[in-house]
């Protein structure tokens, strides 16, 4: 089989007039049709658009991507499951009952302390989280997001281990009901 036949996607691995390989500096680039190749255009797009590219800022660009690998490198935690019940509010007939079982996700390398402190000072978190958990407006519970909630779990386990392990939090499960 002759270079010029010889193809990859019907692209000839050889220039037909002088039967070398594509080079940048000859004047018969192109493909066996006449077209310039699809990375000509893009080094030519390229070159056009590199003054037009203005100022960015390293410092953002560089915390997204971190930020980015983070995510991509977080593991689930479960923090438990909890049905609780808000404090019942004089002349109403009516209770609250909030059941979730909720997860938080964390950096590989703060997994271990993360289980050890599930495993050593649940009783305490599981104190702590009731305790905030009752202390919210029942109104708090309705929201979409539930943003309020999330962020007051996140505190009590970070403040319980002493630094920011838990970096967000989520729900497998949630409800809120009124008996």
């Amino acid at each position: 089989m002759s270079p010029e036949t010889k193809s990859i996607f019907r692209v000839p691995l050889a220039c037909r007039q002088c039967g070398s390989g594509y080079s940048l500096g000859t004047s018969h680039w192109r493909r066996a049709s006449g077209t310039r190749s699809i990375a000509a255009r893009a080094l030519f797009a390229a070159i056009a658009l590199l003054p037009l590219t203005g100022c960015y800022d390293t410092a953002a660009l560089l915390k997204a991507r971190q930020d980015s690998r983070d995510l991509i490198q977080m593991d689930e935690v479960d923090l438990g499951a909890y049905r609780i019940t808000l404090p019942h509010t004089l002349g109403e007939a009516t209770d609250n009952l909030i059941d979730f079982h909720v997860f938080g996700q964390v950096t590989r390398g703060d997994r271990q302390a993360i289980d050890d402190a599930l495993r050593m000072r649940g009783a305490e978190l599981r104190a702590k989280m009731l305790v905030e958990v009752r202390a919210m407006d029942p109104r708090t519970f309705e929201e979409a997001k539930l943003t309020k909630l999330r962020q007051a779990i996140a505190e009590v386990i970070n403040d319980t281990i002493g630094r920011r392990v838990v970096k967000h939090v989520g729900f497998y499960r949630f409800s809120f009901n009124t008996i």
